[in-house]
């Protein structure tokens, strides 16, 4: 399948992905709020959604950025050329302590000089409050899944896959890694941890074109996401 194509594809779903999240989180706050206080705020009523609902929120997002190479397949997208899905066993020790090593050392060096800056900001906020939510075992077990396995899945075959490697192929190298990052961090919603999602989306962009295959870039996004709910936990 030609770059070109595959770019419209990316860009197709991406978009269905974002429009169908939000629509879903439109209904989900609808509902939440036709039932409980009718003064709370957007984020209050999210709050109130179990970690059942959270994960249901994020089917839509998956959906369209999973969904969408797996249907281009039918259209001619090579997956092991096209997208890298290829794994080594190299790549799981790699992967991992790469994510470990971005999570426990880099990303803290990145944000020192952000927080002398701009003072004490909440860069865990968002990942506490989703741990919160996991009231059970049945929960816990529902957040390592979405968190540990889901989102590194569906992130890297979209982000640095279908759209690195069509971009890649399109603009060149640098420029591959550089938009793809960008699109990755954006897409979070998280303007604090903007930062460190572009330097991860960096790093297994890197990995990505340094290996031709998505095994490495997809434990490290594994291992660097199983830091912070094992610490959030604990």
């Amino acid at each position: 399948m030609p770059a070109t194509t595959r770019l419209v594809w990316a860009a197709a779903g991406w978009a269905a992905g974002f429009v169908a999240s939000v629509a879903a989180t439109i209904v989900a706050v609808s509902i939440v709020s036709a039932s409980g206080d009718g003064g709370a705020t957007g984020e209050e009523l999210l709050e109130d959604l179990s970690m059942v609902g959270l994960v249901a929120l994020q089917v839509p997002l998956w959906l369209g950025l999973l969904g969408t190479p797996v249907l281009a397949r039918r259209y001619g997208l090579r997956w092991r050329e096209q997208l890298g899905w290829r794994m080594r066993v190299i790549d799981v020790p790699v992967g991992i302590g790469i994510g470990l090593a971005l999570q426990i050392v880099v990303v803290p060096l990145l944000y020192w000089p952000i927080l002398r800056i701009f003072g004490d900001l909440d860069v865990e906020g968002p990942a506490r409050d989703l741990t919160e939510l996991a009231d059970s075992p049945v929960e816990v077990a529902l957040l390592v899944v979405m968190t540990v396995l889901l989102a590194p899945l569906t992130e890297e075959v979209f982000f640095r896959g279908l759209l690195q490697g069509a971009l890649r192929d399109r603009i060149g190298a640098f420029w591959a890694v550089a938009i793809a990052s960008v699109v990755f961090g954006i897409t979070h919603f998280q303007l604090v941890q903007f930062p460190a999602l572009v330097l991860v989306g960096v790093v297994n962009g890197l990995l990505v074109l340094r290996t031709g295959r998505l095994g490495a870039a997809l434990w490290s996004h594994a291992g660097f996401n199983a830091v912070t709910v094992a610490v959030l936990l604990s």
